[in-house]
């Protein structure tokens, strides 16, 4: 019996808290404007009398917040429409340049700025190559995530091959070590980075099945000489 609850029970929860967080979210969202759309119901007399197992009032709140949701679906369609019109183009420059002028917070909004675009609009390699590297000591194997292949500053100098290598902490991802490691010393996995965010956050729970891509490396020969590593730190 406590076997079958078990299992009962992890099918169960998964299913229970995505109702309990769109429920959330779609009271969220709905909250602020529900009253004022019930009124205008009451008003004009809509929705008065009851359907099936729902009373006057349970049908005009969920109808209320089915249009309501309607209603913002197609505001967010509308405004991704405007935000590449010209004049609206030309309000977010004005916005953007008068948050770049106050201290601190031009600094922040900067970062991010640059950061959002590298990820999301690049056609580089960023943060799509997950791979296997040697950390945080020469006998242990973590997830590192490909940042960078080529270091523009490092080119003139001995380190003029490494590669950019962001190896995240877990269970937060957010936060980790940025390392940058010689290309011979990566083991390159053919694993999906939602694949590797999953097993990082899951602390290993959820292993997803990976092979490596350059097979010819040995992950239980340990290397003559410690692999060559630059820490910028977390």
């Amino acid at each position: 019996m406590k076997k079958y609850f078990i299992t009962g029970l992890v099918i169960l929860l998964p299913v229970a808290l995505t109702i309990a967080i769109v429920i959330f979210f779609f009271n969220l969202l709905t909250g602020p404007f529900l009253g004022i759309v019930e009124s205008f119901f009451i008003r004009y007399g809509l929705f008065t009398n009851g359907f099936l197992f729902l009373n006057s009032d349970q049908l005009q709140s969920i109808t209320a917040q089915l249009l309501i949701i309607s209603c913002l679906f197609i505001l967010t369609i509308c405004l991704g429409m405007i935000a590449r019109w010209f004049f609206f183009r030309s309000f977010i420059k004005l916005a953007e340049y008068a948050v770049k002028k106050i201290p601190l917070v031009s600094t922040i909004y900067r970062t991010c700025n640059e950061v959002i675009k590298t990820i999301f609009t690049s056609k580089n390699q960023s943060f799509k190559q997950v791979v296997l590297v040697r950390f945080p000591n020469p006998e242990t194997l973590s997830i590192g995530l490909v940042t960078r292949e080529e270091i523009s500053s490092l080119k003139e100098t001995i380190y003029q091959d490494v590669v950019a290598v962001f190896v995240p902490t877990t269970p937060n991802p957010t936060s980790g070590f940025l390392v940058m490691y010689k290309k011979q010393d990566l083991i390159y996995l053919d694993m999906k980075v939602e694949d590797a965010f999953k097993y990082i956050i899951s602390c290993g729970l959820i292993a997803p099945h990976f092979n490596m891509v350059n097979k010819e490396i040995n992950v239980n020969r340990m290397p003559d000489v410690v692999p060559e590593t630059i820490s910028l730190g977390r």
